[in-house]
């Protein structure tokens, strides 16, 4: 017996349903932003805002076989990891294991990702972040810009302090490429 997901889905008023790709693109990041399935059709790919209620059968279908196949997806072994550090005991004795905590490029960090780093230096609190707030190139895989400039909001307490030490001189790129970068987010203002 065939189910109804696969069987193909031809089109709906005139639309191909989404390929493998997309749907895989849609799931992960409906999955790193904490945003719904709807919410990620709409914004990324609105031309299948008609197709949200297969796609969501989709990614329960593919999350059900997942677990029949003992499997894990990358989006999986994030999730799951913050679960796990859900559990007082276990986010503890691993937070304590960790007492140096060095992440790269915050800027691209997405919101299980920024989570997973506050619970590894939650015992500790010795964070080191390096990123630039005006290189986040990541969104479109749920990367999010709030991460870094929330940082001292999020990590700062009454005990502990935040510093923040910038880096000016760019030893990477010419003066005309920095002067083009800087005059492209001169209008930014976050």
């Amino acid at each position: 017996r065939v189910n109804a997901l696969e069987r193909p889905i031809r089109q709906t008023h005139g639309k191909r349903f989404p390929s493998a790709g997309v749907l895989s693109e849609i799931i992960s990041l409906s999955r790193n932003t904490f945003e719904p399935i709807a919410e990620v059709v709409d914004w990324k790919h609105p031309r299948f805002i008609s197709f949200t209620e297969p796609i969501e059968s989709v990614a329960v279908e593919y999350d059900r076989r997942k677990r029949l196949a003992n499997s894990m997806d990358f989006d999986d072994l994030l999730i799951n990891l913050v679960k796990l550090l859900d559990i007082e005991s276990v986010g503890k004795k691993l937070a304590q294991q960790f007492e140096y905590v060095l992440v790269d490029e915050y800027q691209d960090t997405n919101k299980i990702q920024a989570e997973i780093v506050r619970r590894f230096a939650s015992v500790h609190h010795n964070l080191l972040v390096v990123g630039d707030d005006a290189q986040s190139i990541y969104a479109f895989r749920g990367a999010t810009i709030d991460n870094i400039m929330n940082f001292p909001k999020l990590f700062e307490t009454k005990k502990e302090k935040v510093a923040i030490h910038k880096l000016q001189i760019n030893y990477r790129s010419t003066p005309e490429i920095l002067h083009v970068a800087n005059h492209v987010i001169k209008a930014n203002v976050r």
